[in-house]
């Protein structure tokens, strides 16, 4: 039996060459694996806690803490494998509005809204809201991830949450008119950013959408002065009025606007608007 010495060959005519795999990678399930994200959100719980704690309370804390969140998060999405390809510098900007206004709009809500012993069990659902819109925000850079559509759920609900906070904030501090008209406006135009995201590439028309949703969220506090709402239920028609307006932009961009997506929002406005009239009628007969 005559034996080939194949010693001699080139490595190509017998090495074995790995395929890379098809499958195609899922990045939101790299970003759910992220330790950073607890590991933030126990921090800010923990500074949460001693803001809420001090009196009187320290505003400096709780700026210190908002910075301390928007740079954490900051690092969170760039340990993203697209942080390695994209050339822009600034492109988590846009992801970084919804963690640093929540930061802010818990520590505001929470000082306003809870006392006692049920400021513990309250700073531990805003650090698991916390823990639960980074990972959302990580996993949604990745629109093919199949973690993409929990992420954005859970993106709104966050943005709601936050955006109702600071209504509330706002109005109950008493802020003077034209203040409170530009703040709101800033912040529902940030929030809006984060809705609609999902549906606008182009960063300069989403700022344009973003800014026009800022806009009519300011008008609505103003005529907000002339009527004799409680800060819960002046928060309750604000959060309305920024839920349908951009519920209705981002259908714009998506080019489905039909009558009956214009129809399911009149719905959901009057009900709104019942809801907080029936509000104020109990508010006044108790």
């Amino acid at each position: 039996m005559n034996i080939e010495d194949t010693s001699n060959l080139p490595p190509e005519e017998f090495a074995i060459v790995a395929r890379p795999s098809s499958a195609p990678r899922d990045v939101g399930s790299f970003a759910l694996r992220s330790i950073r994200v607890p590991l933030l959100a126990f921090v800010f719980g923990c500074g949460l806690l001693l803001f809420l704690l001090i009196s009187p309370p320290k505003p400096w804390i709780l700026l210190l803490l908002t910075g301390l969140v928007a740079a954490g998060a900051d690092g969170i999405f760039r340990e993203q494998p697209r942080a390695k390809i994209e050339r822009d510098t600034m492109w988590t900007a846009p992801l970084l509005f919804l963690p640093t206004l929540l930061a802010l709009s818990a520590g505001l809500f929470l000082e306003e809204a809870v006392e006692g012993y049920w400021r513990l069990p309250a700073v531990g659902g805003a650090a698991v809201l916390m823990a639960a819109v980074l990972y959302s925000e990580n996993a949604s850079i990745d629109e093919q991830s199949t973690y993409y559509p929990a992420a954005r759920f859970m993106l709104n609900v966050g943005t709601f949450l936050a955006g109702f906070g600071f209504y509330v904030v706002v109005y109950a501090f008493e802020v003077s008119l034209i203040p409170a008209a530009v703040t709101v406006g800033l912040v529902s135009m940030l929030l809006a950013v984060e809705v609609l995201r999902e549906a606008e590439g182009d960063p300069v028309r989403e700022l344009v959408f973003a800014g026009a949703i800022g806009v009519v969220v300011a008008e609505a506090r103003w005529a907000l002065y002339f009527l004799p709402l409680e800060s819960y239920l002046a928060g309750v028609f604000l959060l309305l009025v920024f839920y349908v307006g951009s519920g209705l932009v981002q259908h714009h961009i998506d080019d489905d606007l039909s009558g009956p997506v214009i129809m399911e929002f009149s719905v959901i406005a009057a009900l709104g608007v019942v809801i907080v009239a029936l509000g104020r009628i109990f508010e006044t007969s108790v």
